[in-house]
C-alpha cells in the first residue's frame, strides 16, 4: 500500500497493480508503470525459503525477456522519497 500511495500521491505516476506480464510464462507483477515500462517487484519476505525461490525465478523471467525491473525492499520501503526517484531515473522517470 505504501508503494501505490507513493506512486499516485507523491510521484503521480500512472501505474498498475498486479500486471500480468506479457511473455509466455504466467506471471504478475506488483506494479508497472507503463512511462519507460517499467516492472516493479516488492520483496517482502527475505526469510521464506519458497518465497526467495519464487523470487529468482521472476528475477530470470524479467532478465530474459529484457524487462526493465526495479526491486524493493524493506529498506527501500522504509525512506521511498529517497530510494524510489533514484531508481526511477534510472530509467528516464524524473520525479519532483
Amino acid at each position: 500500500m505504501l508503494i501505490d500511495d507513493w506512486l499516485y500521491s507523491i510521484a503521480r505516476l500512472p501505474h498498475a497493480y498486479e500486471r500480468r506480464v506479457p511473455i509466455d510464462e504466467d506471471m504478475y507483477c506488483d506494479f508497472y508503470l507503463p512511462q519507460g515500462k517499467v516492472y516493479v517487484e516488492y520483496w517482502g519476505l527475505e526469510n521464506d525459503s519458497q518465497y526467495l525461490s519464487r523470487k529468482d525465478e521472476k528475477v530470470a523471467l524479467y532478465r530474459k525477456y529484457g524487462l526493465n525491473l526495479i526491486e524493493l525492499t524493506d529498506e527501500h520501503v522504509k525512506n521511498l522519497d529517497d530510494h524510489f526517484p533514484r531508481l526511477l531515473l534510472k530509467f528516464g522517470i524524473r520525479v519532483d
